[in-house]
């Protein structure tokens, strides 16, 4: 039997987390190849993990990556076979019951309100969890709120993750559904944590004190940029475009809990 890679799961289902995406004219972030840098551990355990936005439609969100290879639900189909023995939760803004299975449950949640992530937790009971991923609206203040009400149930030495870490907060010339004005965006108060201990304001976190005493470690990753292939008639090999770092361009963090 072969054992897929995460990035091959992906590709599959057409998450845009691998390096194909749902289609040609949608760009992979290229994320799976460093989840599975953390995560190839936890394979054949018998693990809690949820994830936060399913990327399925519905009336309160239009999730655009639903089309080609993406049916809808596309990543959470991709941790159910990579974790053949995970308990897999999912909370999406639009309802997802159809991607509910053996070991797979969703709950219909907004991440920006505090009281439907405090009902979503009393409704799984005492259910603590070794990996949570953030892969919602991207506003940043709901990245906040949501990492403020979920750390709590994250076991000692659980995996927090953020994707897609924007600049679209206060001080930030980005526009659109996922900008929010009123706070910082996600990476510059969790970059200036790891520096100085303490989280840049203004935010929307409920309990800083906690999560200041609670987080080990972050860990910040530019995924590996897919480059175009000039190959040329003068030279056997391709020539690959260098793609330098741009500082600030992290998309995608980890937070280790103490």
């Amino acid at each position: 039997m072969t054992v897929k890679s995460l990035t091959e799961i992906a590709n599959y289902y057409g998450t845009d987390k691998g390096t194909i995406g749902p289609s040609v004219g949608w760009i992979a972030h290229n994320y799976t190849d460093i989840y599975e840098s953390y995560l190839w551990r936890y394979r054949q355990a018998s693990i809690n993990l949820l994830e936060i936005g399913l990327g399925v439609t519905g009336q309160r969100w239009d999730a655009q990556i639903v089309h080609g290879r993406n049916k809808g639900g596309a990543s959470i189909k991709m941790w159910y076979d990579y974790f053949p023995n995970a308990n897999i939760y999912g909370i999406d803004i639009n309802p997802s019951s159809f991607l509910e299975n053996d070991r797979i449950r969703t709950f219909a949640v907004d991440q920006g309100n505090k009281d439907d992530l405090i009902n979503f937790l009393k409704s799984i009971g005492k259910i603590e969890f070794e990996v949570i991923i953030d892969d919602g609206s991207h506003r940043p203040d709901h990245q906040q709120i949501t990492l403020s009400i979920l750390f709590e149930r994250l076991k000692s030495g659980g995996l927090y993750f953020i994707e897609d870490l924007l600049s679209n907060g206060l001080g930030d010339n980005y526009k659109g559904r996922m900008a929010c004005d009123n706070v910082r965006n996600s990476r510059s108060i969790l970059k200036y944590y790891s520096n100085h201990g303490e989280f840049a304001e203004p935010n929307a976190f409920i309990n800083p004190e906690y999560l200041e005493d609670n987080i080990d470690r972050v860990f910040f990753h530019v995924p590996r940029i897919s480059v175009s292939i000039a190959l040329q008639a003068n030279f056997r090999r391709p020539i690959r475009k260098v793609v330098k770092f741009r500082p600030d361009s992290e998309s995608l963090c980890l937070i280790v809990k103490k």
